[in-house]
C-alpha cells in the first residue's frame, strides 16, 4: 500500500516537473493540457486517426456553424468526462480551435469561457455517434455558409 502511493506520488512530481520544463520551454498551459490529455488519441497535429479518432485538425471549427455544434465539442466523452476544471477545458478548446482550424473558425467566435462549459459539461452526449452523423449532415447541408476550404472529408 505504502509503495503504490509513494510510486503514485514520485509519478505526480515527475509529470508536474516536466510540465514546468514544458512551460519554460514557451507551451502554454492549454497546450500542455492538449498533451496530456488528448493527443495520445488526436495525435500530435491533431489528426486523429481515420474511421477511429475524429480529427480536429482543419475540422473542429465547421461545429461552430451549425446549432448544437458548439456545445457538441464540450460534451463529447474525452471533453466532458476529463479531469480537466472548467477552465482549463475552455483553455483547450480554444487552443485546439485556434491552433488546428482557425481558418474554419467563423468570422464571430467568441471563445468558449469557464461559465460556458461549466453550463454545458455536466450534459455529455448519450449517443455520440448520433449526434456526429446529425451536425457533420447539417455541415454538410450548409457548405455555403462555410469557408470552401471545408469542402473535403474529414
Amino acid at each position: 500500500m505504502f509503495r503504490h502511493s509513494l510510486h503514485k506520488l514520485l509519478r505526480g512530481l515527475v509529470l508536474a516537473l516536466w510540465g514546468l520544463a514544458v512551460q519554460a520551454d514557451g507551451m502554454s498551459a492549454p497546450q500542455i493540457n492538449y498533451i496530456l490529455h488528448c493527443q495520445g488519441c488526436h495525435l500530435a497535429d491533431g489528426s486523429g486517426t481515420a474511421g477511429k479518432v475524429p480529427a480536429l485538425k482543419n475540422a473542429a471549427g465547421r461545429f461552430l456553424y451549425v446549432p448544437g455544434g458548439r456545445e457538441y465539442l464540450v460534451q463529447v466523452p474525452g471533453t466532458a468526462q476529463s479531469a480537466l476544471t472548467d477552465s482549463e477545458v475552455a483553455g483547450v478548446l480554444n487552443w485546439i480551435l485556434l491552433n488546428f482550424s482557425e481558418t474554419e473558425l467563423p468570422a464571430d467566435f467568441i471563445p468558449y469561457s469557464t461559465v460556458e462549459i461549466s453550463r454545458v459539461r455536466p450534459n455529455p452526449l448519450a449517443d455520440v455517434s448520433a449526434a456526429r452523423a446529425r451536425l457533420m449532415a447539417e455541415i454538410s447541408a450548409g457548405t455555403r455558409s462555410i469557408p470552401t476550404n471545408l469542402s473535403g472529408k474529414h
